[in-house]
């Protein structure tokens, strides 16, 4: 059976799962002519081949072949694990070590770490560095080419050779299924909501409402949403989240797609806005950043972004795999092109320092535009 899933990209939060973003509905199609080929070809070698191949190997290798033939970057095979994760994230639930990645120049980085999770246990902390995997080097990895060796069934364990500093240390850490709460929110300053949003899943429009809301209650008079490290996620819910800042008009627009995206939802009070962005910020959170400078309703700040635009359909297979293809590109609002660009800050702030020097550039914004009101 195949059943449309709308998706975005797959696992830039390689220990999550993949990332969703706008998808379209793929039309049922008669079986393509000469299929009967491909069946007569793989009875063939499984019969008389000198190499011995199982009927699983080869209907994945046939698969494999005809998305190659595509050439698009996003087209894969998801085998069972994968496909699940990125059933699993949409949800908030995933099986993996808990932590967030970005790249960097001889691994991947930490940015992020889930209280609670098997990361968090064994020690591992924002900032350190992940240089190996089960023995396999990350260096000059994207964090979704790792996830190969980093993720895994719920239940084993994975080794890796973790740099803190100047010194390595190697630990076992377990993959189990978690839950996360992918919308923290606080006060950053007295008047100044600080939002950071893991990823942009079922429902999270809400639960960042909700939490906004508490804030201004509590005396928060503009706001610093933070879309450091977010993948991505579902398109429906990017819309409702730039359509708490974005009243009216288009969230995206598609090149080869459908139109465009409106928002949805309504916008909370008309607040002094900035929205933290970095290069791991991709997919549906470029575009609720992209919305919000098109719109001129915030000012973004931080690094340029990952820059992924594309719609992908996912399709389920049988035994849980999955394939996932490009349908279309979106673009902002003004027509801008995320795909290999990236979303530009207006205020670019690099990351470093004892202090979060980009959260701190961005309460100053949202500070600037208070003092400089009426």
């Amino acid at each position: 059976m195949r059943r449309p899933i709308v998706a975005g990209v797959l696992a830039t939060v390689v220990l999550m799962a993949a990332s969703f973003v706008a998808g379209v509905r793929v039309a049922e199609r008669s079986d393509p002519r000469g299929l009967e080929q491909v069946v007569e070809a793989a009875r063939d070698i499984q019969a008389r081949s000198a190499s011995p191949v199982s009927e699983r190997d080869l209907i994945r290798a046939a698969i494999r072949g005809m998305l190659e033939l595509l050439d698009d970057p996003y087209a894969a095979y998801l085998d069972p694990t994968a496909a699940q994760s990125a059933r699993d994230l949409a949800t908030g639930s995933f099986v993996g070590i808990g932590v967030w990645l970005r790249p960097a120049e001889d691994g991947l980085e930490v940015s992020s770490v889930l209280a609670g999770s098997p990361a968090r246990d064994a020690g591992i902390a924002p900032g350190d560095l992940l240089v190996a995997a089960d023995g396999h080097p990350l260096r000059g990895l994207s964090a979704e080419e790792a996830g190969r060796f980093i993720r895994g069934p719920e239940g084993t364990t994975v080794a890796l050779v973790v740099r803190s500093g100047a010194q390595e240390r190697e630990v076992e850490v377990a993959r189990e299924r978690m839950a996360f709460d992918d919308v923290q929110a606080r006060l950053a300053a007295p008047v100044v909501a600080h939002a950071r949003v893991l990823q942009i899943g079922e429902g999270v429009a809400d639960r960042l409402r909700r939490r906004l809301e508490e804030l201004l209650a509590q005396g928060a008079q503009a706001v610093v949403l933070d879309l450091r490290g977010n993948p991505g996620g579902l398109a429906e819910e990017a819309a409702e989240v730039a359509g708490l800042f974005v009243e009216d008009g288009p969230v995206a627009r598609f090149r080869d797609g459908d139109g465009e995206l409106p928002a949805t939802g309504d916008a909370l009070a008309p607040l002094p806005l900035a929205v933290l962005v970095d290069g791991s910020t991709a997919s549906a959170a470029e575009l609720v950043a992209g919305a919000v400078q098109d719109h001129g309703r915030g000012v973004i700040v931080g690094t340029q972004t990952f820059g992924k635009g594309a719609v992908l359909a996912v399709s389920d297979l049988a035994e849980g795999a999955a394939v996932q293809f490009t349908t279309a590109e979106f673009l902002t609002p003004d027509g801008h092109v995320i795909e290999g660009r990236g979303i530009v800050p207006d205020v670019p702030v690099l990351p470093g320092g004892p202090t979060d020097a980009q959260l701190e550039r961005a309460v100053d914004v949202v500070t600037s535009a208070l003092e400089g009101s009426p």
